[in-house]
């Protein structure tokens, strides 16, 4: 159940668009459908003397077959003139046997006649109308219309009045109750499906089945970095982010101790898909982390010529910022030197590398590491998530694990993301 609530709340737009989109209709319906009101006669029938009734059950059932053909005459114009021409209604025949319905009640000689209008009165004037006038109908129908002695086959037993007269169809709370659950079974079979077909990391355990690696770290969305504010400053300040880093650098180093080949001081590539998932964010929270700890470190930062960021210190141990440009990361001689300068006197080299979809640079600092950490941003595509570790493997680097950046975790088995 906690990955439906997850889904829920990831996807509530879904539920409030079916909602509103239900509210118009029941809005649209309420403003155009024409509110009908429905009044009742309730009549008595008996069959006429039939001398050849062997009994009293048999007249029973007669009168009850006779019930159901009475009913059919509703659908009769002649009928319906009747009733326009004792009311001096407007309507013709047609018109009128489409507002009346007739039906027996069950194992019983009872009839009930509704009529339908717009107007509350003149729909209890006209089923008052055809119980008064289907008395003279039927007796002419059964030729005793001129036996002034034989008892009427027609008897009003209850007569419509204003008290029970009803507007027609459903109130219009029951409608909007209907449209609500309507639009909620519509939205939850529509969160279903984007469920069932969505391209994007949504939990721990789809990072790791895509990677083939462990997420070594989850960074939670922060809103100050969120505004551009300075990494360095944001880890000085938010005990959360500083716990993530500290947490990550000991993955980290836990890691490459159980690399056989690696060099001394190793480096570390730190990479992501896209140019907005975080990387550098990462990247400089790890080497403060590092610093923290009591490491020197030094991080290579792929840029322009003349773009060098501000060198900044730790209060333990220093972080270091060497620029390398583009050109000199493609021109092996170049890039050797300068990866041999930043090595000299640090604990471990970090490399900040460009988006790894968006230039080639990225392969290239990958291909020179020991070691690769891979980020992505929660809600991330599969896809790009895919292409980066395909890459990573072409270039015989192992990844050491991957940080999951703007994280809204849950408590669920698989580590759903919000």
């Amino acid at each position: 159940m906690k990955r439906e609530r997850i889904a829920l709340r990831r996807r509530w737009w879904v539920v409030a668009a079916c909602l509103l989109v239900a509210l118009v209709g029941v809005s649209g319906y309420n403003a155009t459908v024409d509110q009908k009101y429905l009044a009742s006669v309730e009549l008595f029938l008996r069959a006429p003397d039939v001398k050849t009734s062997a009994s009293a059950y048999q007249g029973d059932l007669f009168s009850r077959q006779r019930v159901l053909t009475y009913a059919k005459m509703f659908q009769s114009d002649d009928l319906a003139q009747r009733v326009i021409d004792r009311l001096q209604l407007s309507q013709t025949p047609q018109q009128l046997v489409s507002q009346v319905s007739a039906s027996s009640v069950k194992d019983t000689v009872l009839m009930m006649i509704s009529v339908a209008d717009s107007s509350p009165e003149r729909a209890m004037n006209i089923a008052n109308a055809y119980g008064d006038v289907l008395a003279s109908y039927v007796a002419k129908i059964e030729f005793v219309d001129n036996n002034p002695d034989f008892p009427p086959l027609v008897q009003v037993v209850t007569r419509a009045n204003p008290a029970s007269t009803v507007p027609a169809g459903l109130p219009l709370w029951q409608v909007g109750t209907l449209a609500a659950l309507g639009a909620l079974v519509v939205a939850l079979a529509l969160i279903h499906l984007l469920e069932q077909f969505d391209t994007r990391v949504r939990s721990r355990g789809a990072v790791q089945a895509i990677a083939g690696s462990p997420v070594v770290a989850e960074f939670a969305r922060n809103k100050a970095l969120a505004r551009n504010a300075d990494p360095d400053r944001v880890f000085d300040s938010d005990e959360g982010l500083r716990q993530a880093g500290l947490r990550l650098s000991v993955n980290v180093e836990s890691a490459l101790r159980g690399l056989a080949d690696l060099s001394k001081p190793p480096v570390l590539a730190v990479v992501a898909p896209g140019r907005g998932d975080g990387a550098s964010v990462v990247s400089r929270t790890l080497g403060r982390a590092f610093a923290e700890r009591g490491r020197s470190v030094v991080e290579l930062w792929v840029g322009p010529d003349g773009q060098e960021p501000t060198p900044r210190l730790a209060e333990v141990g220093s972080v270091a910022v060497m620029p390398v440009s583009p050109v000199a990361l493609l021109t092996a001689e170049s890039f050797d030197f300068r990866l041999d300068a930043a090595k000299d006197g640090a604990d471990i080299v970090i490399g900040d590398c460009p988006a790894f979809s968006e230039c080639v640079e990225a392969q290239v600092l990958i291909g020179a590491a020991d070691a690769v950490v891979l980020v992505v941003a929660a809600g991330g595509t599969k896809r790009a998530l895919t292409e980066i570790v395909a890459g990573t493997r072409l270039s015989g680097t192992p990844v050491l694990g991957v940080v999951v950046n703007f994280v809204r975790g849950s408590s669920t088995v698989d580590g759903r993301y919000l």
